[in-house]
């Protein structure tokens, strides 16, 4: 849905030009086929968080899909909201975890410290792509973190997040090391915002790279406690 509502201002964007994992522009064809989609899956998603008849999970699912939407949609299309458009990225996420965490039973006060640095993490990256499409968004005439506090200043709002997530987690775990990675990726637009793109790529496939590791590591130590039970 982010990518139909986006539609005007995509055409401008230089990012969004060809396909890559910083997006792409949708064929306003297939703008009704998403949108019936959309609300197809919302329906889905609501009626088996109700099946679990567990409150928090019905709470956490119903505000997923809230962020989900108004995230872009009107009438709130947070991402037009300065602060709160980086801020609301990292909520979907948290929330998605005490979606996880709910559906097995856990209640969201179980949530781990990581996740919260996880969530904080992705308002960093959020901010920075901001910072990348700042001047598109200014040509568009939409309001963002970077429009309101500047590319200086918003670059130092998104090196803080890792810079506290390091802090807090330490860096010698898998997710640690993540978040030492990304402090790394994402200094250099702090003294010359011209690398903010470029960061803001590496941060990208810095994420997925250690999305993998992180998955790996969790495979190898279920293949370890198989091998102990037999």
């Amino acid at each position: 849905m982010n990518d139909v509502y986006d539609y005007d201002s995509d055409l401008l964007n230089p990012r969004k030009a060809g396909d890559s994992l910083e997006g792409t522009i949708l064929d306003p064809v297939y703008h009704d086929d998403i949108r019936v989609a959309a609300w197809v899956s919302t329906a889905l998603i609501l009626s088996c968080a109700l099946l679990t008849k567990k409150g928090q999970n019905i709470l956490a699912t119903a505000s997923l899909v809230f962020f989900g939407w108004q995230y872009s949609a009107t009438p709130l299309r947070l991402k037009e909201v300065p602060i709160i458009d980086s801020i609301s990225n990292g909520l979907i996420v948290l929330v998605t975890l005490f979606v996880g965490f709910t559906l097995g039973g856990a209640s969201v006060v179980d949530v781990p410290s990581k996740d919260y640095a996880m969530a904080l993490a992705c308002v960093g990256v959020h901010a920075l792509g901001a910072v990348v499409d700042v001047d598109v968004d200014v040509i568009a005439g939409q309001k963002t973190i970077a429009t309101f506090l500047g590319k200086k200043l918003t670059a130092v709002f998104a090196a803080s997040t890792f810079t506290i997530g390091v802090a807090s987690e330490g860096y010698t775990s898998v997710f640690g090391a993540y978040l030492a990675g990304g402090l790394v990726i994402t200094i250099p637009p702090v003294f010359n915002v011209d690398w903010a793109h470029m960061s803001f790529k590496a941060v990208v496939y810095w994420t997925v790279l250690m999305v993998i590791v992180w998955f790996g590591a969790q495979a190898k130590n279920v293949v370890s406690k198989a091998r102990k039970i037999h």
